[in-house]
């Protein structure tokens, strides 16, 4: 269990220590109601894939497709409208998973929003989820 503990805000406060847990605050770019607080939990996850205490990237992205292989077609379009505030390699991975689970219509205004020459490096993506090369993942 990780000793940091991250909120996300929509205003910027200081970092601080109590007891053994240091709290830390992100900027949270979408307005955070009680509906969206799943769906950004989920971009966080894409966000910070890397940085998952304990955790390989091939379990993460494994329970990552597990989760949003569950969500409603409904749900799809509001992840993605949210998503459009978080930086492009969130987007890009985010595009790339949902390929992956055959919902490549859905990801049509992600691409968009994406520069075609720009690479995302998430090493050893590739033999993860297929469809990480059609969004420039390495």
């Amino acid at each position: 269990m990780s000793n940091t503990i991250e909120i996300g805000k929509n205003q910027v406060r200081p970092t601080f220590k109590r007891e053994r847990y240091t709290i830390t605050f992100v900027k949270q770019k979408n307005t955070i109601t009680k509906d969206n607080i799943p769906f950004l939990q989920i971009l966080d996850v894409v966000k910070n894939i890397k940085k998952i205490p304990d955790a390989t990237l091939e379990s993460s992205l494994r329970r990552l497709l597990a989760i949003l292989r569950d969500l409603a077609e409904a749900d799809y379009a509001k992840l993605i409208r949210l998503a459009m505030k978080y930086p492009p390699a969130t987007r890009a991975l985010l595009g790339a998973l949902l390929e992956d689970l055959d919902k490549g219509a859905l990801t049509t205004p992600i691409r968009k929003t994406l520069n075609p020459i720009t690479r995302y490096k998430l090493s050893g993506i590739g033999n993860l989820i297929n469809s990480a090369k059609n969004w420039n993942i390495r």
